[in-house]
């Protein structure tokens, strides 16, 4: 019989700055996870579903006086954990959800980790509505002359995001006063205050393009205990720095606190054969190709992908040319009905016409419960992108769409490879400001990279605004929600952008489902006659672009 497995060393923070906190929030199955699990596997084949309580009561050996088959099933539900796992019936391991809350955990954490896959809740700190201080900033163990050209790249890109704010202010303030006129002319300390705190918040949000990653953040995280099992063997995969090690082994020490069996019961260790950097599948790919690749200094690939996109940051490569008859098919079929009885355009007006489909201006989009609207779901796009990391750390939470994103080590420029936002290049000083800040970060970078500091540790120092590049696959069902919330003129700049040339390739190869897709929140309640119009209350963005709306002046009429 095997041992029992050991909790995990209390981790160690391998990092000269202050350790994030985990704390788990408790609630029943987050109390016990192993006893959720094996509860739903027993349902399967019982008469009625098991309760968590006897399985709890089953694990309690105080119990078994006078019952001697009490120890025979807690073996059997002990073995059972293990076996559940073996065999990959992983479904009875989500249930059991648990809700972290992480404090001073770094935006690369987050961005290389944490939102890199699809089975996570999160609600983190925004830097577009939040202002960020500067005081406190992740900061990897490195040598003394290391660590000032650390803190001295760090110190800059603050100083460069505060000057930014100030340059950028007047700009904005002008434009805000011509979308909101009477704000800017009201009077009273608390209407001056009012106007000052949103154009506060429209340059924090641009300028927060030259913050580093290295800059702290907070957030709820939710995921179910197969995703932390899988955390758990994962941890050590390439541009995951030293900090997620920490943390996921915090999260797994705050699990076992209030359940020990979550890796396993005594004598029935769960098998998790934990990967080393080495193991990784993207390490061994990359070690094949280092013979021939200098990752620092071939401009090869950047190259070939950046003249493949075409002067586009979003490329449709991947579509099926008769997806509009495909989705005409699936909805005929649904609903049992034959060609002479339902058109091609009454078909696909069925599941994309706001004014026949309610489902479409309901806030919470309700496609995904839906039997007509999953055939949505036939409709497949793959688009080529090269974003943003400010922008991508929010394309991430779009988990529908998804992305094979980049190993970072292996796209590391020798020059600044940045984008610049709009909003920054109608300032001369401002650009000027931009330029200066991202290089003496990139100066930084690279400095520390050719003294032979790891990749993982510089990768802190990358700014918001290096670019990232990847292709991103989903379904009109997925992209369709995803779209109609960028549209909208409170998103972020870039991410509108993106979204708006998207839309625009899409229409050009399907017509009909363009006409419908190229729309945001409140042009689509307005056809589906849901009022109010605009769904954002005190964020209206003072547009009303439900009026007269044309997707080819979407863009033309959005003045912040």
């Amino acid at each position: 019989m095997s041992a029992v497995p050991e909790m995990p060393i209390e981790p160690i923070y391998p990092f000269a700055s202050k350790a994030p906190t985990i704390r788990l929030l408790h609630d029943e199955s987050a109390q016990h996870p192993f006893a959720t699990t094996i509860a739903a596997a027993w349902s399967c084949y019982g008469a009625r579903p098991a309760r968590v309580e006897n399985v709890l009561n089953l694990m309690d050996p105080s119990l078994d006086e006078g019952d001697e088959l009490r120890a025979g099933r807690r073996n059997r539900a002990m073995r059972l954990y293990r076996d559940l796992f073996d065999a990959g019936h992983h479904t009875t391991f989500q249930h059991a959800n648990f809700v972290f809350v992480l404090d001073g955990v770094s935006r690369l954490a987050i961005w290389s980790f944490f939102h890199h896959h699809p089975h996570y809740n999160s609600e983190q700190v925004s830097q577009r509505y939040r202002e960020v201080s500067g005081k406190v900033m992740v900061t990897p163990d490195l040598t003394d002359r290391q660590a000032a050209i650390y803190k001295a790249a760090v110190e800059r890109a603050i100083d460069g995001y505060r000057r930014l704010g100030d340059l950028l202010t007047p700009g904005l303030a002008e434009r805000y006063g011509q979308v909101f006129p009477a704000r800017s002319k009201a009077d009273g300390a608390e209407a001056a205050r009012r106007v000052a705190d949103a154009v506060q918040k429209k340059a924090q949000e641009v300028a927060r393009y030259v913050l580093p990653l290295a800059t702290p953040a907070h957030l709820y995280h939710t995921i179910n205990g197969l995703t932390l099992l899988r955390y758990y063997v994962l941890v050590n995969q390439m541009d995951v720095p030293g900090e997620v090690r920490y943390i996921v082994n915090a999260m797994v020490s705050e699990v076992l606190k209030v359940d020990p069996n979550f890796l396993g019961a005594p004598g029935y260790p769960l098998d998790l054969d934990v990967l080393g950097a080495g193991d990784t599948l993207e390490y061994e790919a990359l070690a094949e190709l280092r013979g021939t690749l200098d990752a620092n200094h071939d401009e090869t690939f950047f190259r070939e992908y950046d003249e493949a996109l075409g002067g586009l940051d979003s490329r449709l490569v991947g579509y099926n040319p008769n997806a509009e008859q495909v989705l005409a098919d699936a909805v005929r079929t649904v609903l049992g009905a034959s060609r002479a009885a339902m058109s091609d355009a009454d078909a696909l007006a069925a599941v994309l016409d706001p004014a026949k489909n309610e489902y479409l201006g309901h806030s919470l989009f309700l496609a995904m419960n839906s039997k007509l609207m999953q055939t949505l779901n036939h409709v497949p796009f793959t688009f080529q992108k090269r974003i943003s990391g400010a922008e991508d750390a929010q394309n991430q939470r779009h988990r529908g769409t998804l992305s094979s994103s980049p190993v970072l080590a292996a796209h590391m420029r020798y020059a600044p490879d940045v984008i610049v936002p709009d909003e920054v290049r109608r300032s001369e000083a401002a650009l000027e400001e931009y330029h200066a800040t991202v290089q003496a970060l990139w100066d930084a970078k690279n400095q520390l990279l050719d003294d032979g500091v790891p990749a993982e540790k510089v990768l802190y120092l990358l700014p918001n605004s290096h670019n990232v590049r990847f292709y991103e696959s989903g379904t009109l069902m997925t992209y369709y929600w995803k779209w109609v919330k960028r549209l909208c003129y409170n998103a972020q700049r870039e991410i509108f952008d993106t979204a708006r040339q998207e839309t625009e390739q899409v229409s050009e190869v399907y017509p009909t489902i363009g006409m419908h897709v190229s729309a945001p929140p409140c042009v689509i309640r307005s056809r589906a006659g849901n009022k109010p119009f605009c769904p954002e209350g005190e964020r209206f963005c003072g547009v009303p672009v439900w009026r007269n709306y044309d997707p080819k002046t979407l863009a033309l009429r959005r003045v912040l």
